[in-house]
Parts: C-alpha cells; sequence; structure tokens
C-alpha cells in the first residue's frame, strides 16, 4: 500500500510555453516536456480559451474504490475562457502523466470545471510550469482508491 509522505522537491527552471488555436492541450503539453527533458513538472497558471473540453468529476456519495461508473463524464463545447488551470506531470512506468485541473468561464458568465481530461486551444493558451528537481515520486495505481496517485520510494523523504 502507498504511504502518505513528504518530500523535499526545488523548482528548477521555469517556463512560459504558448498553444495555438487548435493544439490538444495534453498532446501539446507531452510534446513540450519531451522537446525539454522534463519528468516532473508544476503547472502554475495559464491563460486562455478553451474548445472541446471534457471532465471526469466524482458523483455526489460514491464510496471508494473509484470507477468510471462512480463519475460523471462532462464534455461541452465552448468555446470557455481559462479562469484557472493547474496540475502537473509525473511519471507512470516512464511515460508522463499530465493531470490537471481546470476552472472554465462559460458564454453566460458561468463556471465549469474539474479534473480535465481533453481540451483544445481556441485561441491561445499560455502556461506558466516549473520544472520539479530533487524528486523521486512516481504516479501508481492505488489498492484503495483505484485512481492513479504519488507514491515514493524509502530514502530522504518523510513518511507521515
Amino acid at each position: 500500500m502507498h504511504k502518505p509522505f513528504i518530500e523535499n522537491i526545488r523548482l528548477g527552471q521555469t517556463f512560459l510555453a504558448r498553444l495555438m488555436p487548435g493544439d490538444d492541450v495534453f498532446e501539446k503539453l507531452k510534446e513540450i516536456l519531451s522537446h525539454k527533458g522534463l519528468e516532473r513538472v508544476v503547472i502554475l497558471s495559464a491563460i486562455g480559451s478553451l474548445r472541446e473540453v471534457s471532465f471526469r468529476d466524482l458523483k455526489e456519495g460514491i464510496s471508494l474504490p473509484v470507477d468510471l461508473e462512480k463519475t460523471h463524464l462532462i464534455e461541452r463545447e465552448g468555446p470557455f475562457e481559462v479562469l484557472s488551470l493547474e496540475g502537473n506531470v509525473v511519471p507512470m512506468e516512464e511515460e508522463p502523466v499530465i493531470h490537471l485541473h481546470a476552472l472554465l468561464g462559460t458564454p453566460e458568465g458561468g463556471v465549469i470545471g474539474g479534473h480535465l481530461f481533453g481540451g483544445k486551444v481556441f485561441s491561445t493558451l499560455e502556461i506558466v510550469f516549473a520544472e520539479i528537481s530533487g524528486s523521486r515520486v512516481v504516479k501508481h495505481r492505488s489498492e484503495v482508491t483505484h485512481l492513479t496517485e504519488m507514491s515514493i520510494g524509502e530514502g530522504e523523504s518523510e513518511r507521515l
């Protein structure tokens, strides 16, 4: 079982990337991270607009473990203003797992959001992200939640 931990990390290089209309957010991020040789990053902020978004949000009153039947798939055409976008990228079996959460402004002034599973850039997406250095964290499927969660081996981390 994966246990809680605290790991002392450093934020390394900080980057600003602009994505263009029609870019798939997840594919373009993977491309950028691969080009820069980055395995672990934190998404600090983003502004711009998205379309063709999909979220997976938890249904009210569910219990663990979580599976697809216990979530809502929300798909919307947009376009939407990006009010908040944050997340992280951590490897799982040597492949990047991009975990993003977003709040998006609707044309009527409302807000939708949650765990972002897909989206394309409408006009632009300007993302600020930083390299995480000094980390050994990886993603594993949790036996308890069935979700992909961070875990770490023995060593410098502090167990809770």
